[in-house]
């Protein structure tokens, strides 16, 4: 009882209900951080809860985002759902394209969205060019970095900011559970 009054004035950090903090799941996200080298991670139920909380997170009504054109289709709906509900508008270009990013930057733009290889083509982008542009104008940047893994990509040392995963592909062996990060 003692014990549990302690843990519920810092409910934050203390392993009170295993959905919040779960030394296993703490365990994981230190581990993926470590993968990509970032500095933490935060694990979600699944890649999509990862991608919206990572884009509620960093847009609100009247910012702009440029996204990949070959993105994750349930991210384009997310960002079609933002444009026409939250009024947060939402350009689509070429990801092979680093000129058609700038080409698309508004006063409002806040967040480039990439994905390199993207789920349907593989196509790739720049990610040290499309970054450097968007650090250059106050842009966050963020990846959807399933398919190449850090194994193959770490794009946290090409200059994103945020690097996201769907556990449930390669981290987990392809769909043997289920679950999304955000490094």
């Amino acid at each position: 009882h003692e014990a549990f009054d302690a843990a519920m004035k810092d409910v934050l950090h203390a392993t009170v209900y295993s959905r919040g903090n779960n030394p296993t799941v703490a365990y994981l996200e230190q581990k993926i951080a470590a993968l990509e080298g970032g500095e933490s991670a935060r694990c979600f139920a699944s890649g999509m809860a990862a991608i919206s909380g990572t884009i509620f997170a960093l847009v609100k009504a009247g910012d702009h985002v440029v996204c990949v054109d070959q993105a994750y289709g349930p991210a384009r709906e997310l960002l079609g759902d933002l444009e026409e509900r939250y009024q947060v508008a939402v350009t689509y270009v070429d990801g092979t394209d680093t000129d058609a990013f700038a080409a698309a930057i508004r006063p409002n733009t806040k967040l480039f969205y990439l994905e390199s290889p993207t789920s349907g083509l593989f196509e790739l982008q720049d990610l040290r060019a499309v970054t450097a542009l968007a650090r250059s104008r106050g842009i966050l940047t963020a990846i959807d970095n399933s398919w190449a893994t850090p194994y193959f990509q770490r794009p946290l040392a090409m200059g994103c900011d945020l690097v996201l995963h769907s556990l449930t592909k390669y981290f987990s062996g392809h769909s043997d559970c289920l679950g999304g990060v955000v490094v």
